[in-house]
């Protein structure tokens, strides 16, 4: 509790009070509220990303015979060339992958990890406290080693269709001949100054030339990202870890070292002994489905399946007829999943996170009987999974952040992608390299490492990737992939692909009903509802506070991407809140 009231203390001295009134740290990126039209699409091949111009790279692909790890490669290097604000080559992802041949699912780590310089109490100041978060995002030290392309090259060479080369063809033209700026590409801009971008001189070169936000009708172009990007289709993943870009990186991050008190930052070492990890996906029972999710050092889908199968254990005892009653329970649910998540979950080369334990049905079921059907509870603590019997940690507080993205993927063969990706803030540290925005992953870290002399479990360690609200989503009926389903928004992604589950499974929702209906979120001691008149109808506002909630109304920057299997079709949708696009093929 201390160190989260200086966390946000330190925000407060940190930032002009007009900034604070106007930034939303639960979702700082801003969303697309006058957009009425929901894009949907549907057919044998469906594809769903954040942005128009990544959903029509990948639907491109597709038609040129690739397969859905082709598509993804298209998609995500035409985002890092259009929303640079939310992902691309300088950060990191987590792919969840089904080959339809061998009928497996797969789970690729693309996470940023910490160089093999960092200290501890890096993020400590002198007097013992944490450094200030919008302080620790402009640091070179917060800078991870990028996993995305290593990713994206793995998983081509694990399952791609179409060579290499041919899926960077869209994002090296966008980047060469420029595209139109949209209207959040140019909000993320004035945030990202509002943030803070005079430690970065060359991201006010490329991004505020002359002071002023780019021209909405000229094309935007970015030439030292289309020059990486050329090079990284000749030389694949050895070109980033070990040629030249690599080495640009390194001598950018020396630059600017110079310019600043000296820093632990990322190295040539770093990059060149980076590695995906392949992860075994989490997987649990929800009613007749297997919802399957990403282990850690996620923590989102860990509290994806808890906060399900607390949900069904107190659905079945209490029914959820009433809308009241389903919104309370679900609000519990995801309270309880986030006290565990904040506690337990880490990087496993560090600490042993009790998985087992934590998705067991008796431990479920242990949490699911604390919780009380007619009232709410407010900072529940963590419980005692087996396999924790010899841990004790300490919980860390919820992290801010949101510059993050999420597509859906499913080809003519039945292979199907659901992967996130992120450079954390908005455009990430703000720092460039070869017209990459590079992350700011390691102020996803705990800024202490222990609490009241008890470590924690996501502290900062050299080689660490830091603990994850990134939870791409598949789901089974049967051995048929039949949804799958993301987002991005920080520590609130478990939140928002609960509740489009719970919409999806249990109240048989299309795409479209899903991406339009009204969320729910929580935080320790309130309940928060999206900005909406819809709560009001049916007193549901009333009833939810009867019951103890102290209610919170929010704009939520939620960005589900979704596909569902229905009548031997794919139906896909992407949320109205942000400005992407379903595409699909006959």
């Amino acid at each position: 509790m201390r160190y989260f009231l200086s966390f946000i203390s330190a925000l407060f001295y940190t930032l002009p009070l007009p900034l604070l009134a106007q930034i939303n740290w639960n979702a700082p990126e801003s969303i697309d509220a006058k957009r009425s039209r929901i894009s949907t699409a549907s057919g044998q091949a469906v594809v769903v990303t954040a942005n128009p111009l990544a959903s029509d790279a990948a639907l491109k692909t597709l038609e040129k015979g690739g397969n859905a790890m082709d598509a993804v490669i298209s998609a995500q290097t035409v985002l890092a060339v259009v929303e640079p604000q939310s992902s691309g080559l300088g950060g990191g992802s987590f792919l969840l992958y089904w080959d339809q041949a061998k009928q497996s699912l797969y789970a690729l780590d693309g996470r940023e990890t910490a160089s093999a310089q960092v200290k501890e109490n890096m993020w400590r100041t002198s007097n013992g406290t944490a450094v200030p978060w919008l302080q620790a995002t402009k640091s070179l030290s917060a800078i991870g080693v990028p996993g995305t392309t290593a990713l994206l090259w793995e998983g081509h060479q694990q399952f791609g269709s179409l060579p290499w080369e041919a899926n960077f063809q869209s994002s090296i033209h966008l980047a060469k001949e420029g595209f139109i700026p949209s209207p959040r590409f140019l909000r993320s801009i004035s945030l990202a100054n509002r943030l803070g971008i005079d430690h970065s001189p060359s991201f006010k070169s490329l991004y505020l030339p002359n002071g002023s936000l780019p021209k909405q009708k000229i094309p935007f172009r970015n030439q030292k990202l289309a020059s990486t990007l050329s090079r990284l289709a000749k030389g694949g993943a050895n070109e980033f870890y070990r040629g030249k870009v690599a080495n640009e990186l390194i001598e950018n991050l020396q630059l600017q070292q110079n310019r600043h008190i000296t820093v632990n930052t990322i190295t040539n070492e770093d990059l060149a002994s980076y590695k995906v990890q392949w992860r075994t996906p989490i997987c649990r029972k929800y009613k007749s489905w297997k919802i399957c999710s990403f282990p850690p050092p996620s923590g989102g889908g860990v509290a994806v399946l808890q906060a399900l199968g607390i949900f069904e254990l107190l659905s079945n005892k209490n029914g959820t007829q009433a809308n009241t009653n389903r919104w309370h329970l679900l609000s519990e649910s995801l309270r309880y999943a986030d006290a565990d998540r904040s506690h337990w979950i880490g990087d496993p080369i560090d600490w042993p996170v009790p998985l087992k334990g934590l998705l067991e049905d008796d431990y479920i079921e242990q949490r699911a009987n604390t919780i009380q059907p007619q009232t709410t509870k407010f900072r529940p603590l963590p419980g005692k999974p087996k396999g924790s019997e010899l841990l004790d940690l300490a919980s860390q507080p919820r992290t801010a952040g949101g510059g993050t993205t999420h597509l859906v993927v499913v080809d003519v063969e039945g292979n199907l992608a659901s992967y996130t990706s992120s450079v954390e803030t908005v455009f990430g540290s703000r720092y460039l390299s070869g017209g990459m925005v590079l992350n700011n992953q390691l102020t996803d870290f705990s800024f202490l490492s222990t609490n009241s002399g008890k470590p924690i479990a996501n502290r900062i360690k050299p080689k660490k990737r830091p603990m994850s609200s990134m939870s791409p989503v598949i789901v089974f009926s049967g051995d048929r992939p039949v949804l799958a389903v993301g987002s991005p928004g920080g520590w609130l992604i478990p939140h928002y692909i609960t509740n489009a589950l719970i919409g999806a499974l249990d109240l048989q929702l299309s795409p479209k009903e899903i991406v339009a209906k009204k969320l729910l979120s929580v935080e320790p001691n309130y309940t928060v509802l999206e900005k909406s008149s819809a709560w009001l109808k049916g007193n549901i506002h009333q009833e939810l506070e009867s019951l103890g909630h102290q209610i919170k109304y929010s704009s939520f920057s939620s960005g589900l991407a979704i596909i569902k299997k229905h009548n031997g079709k794919w139906h896909g949708a992407a949320d109205p809140r942000r400005e992407g696009k379903a595409v699909g093929l006959q």
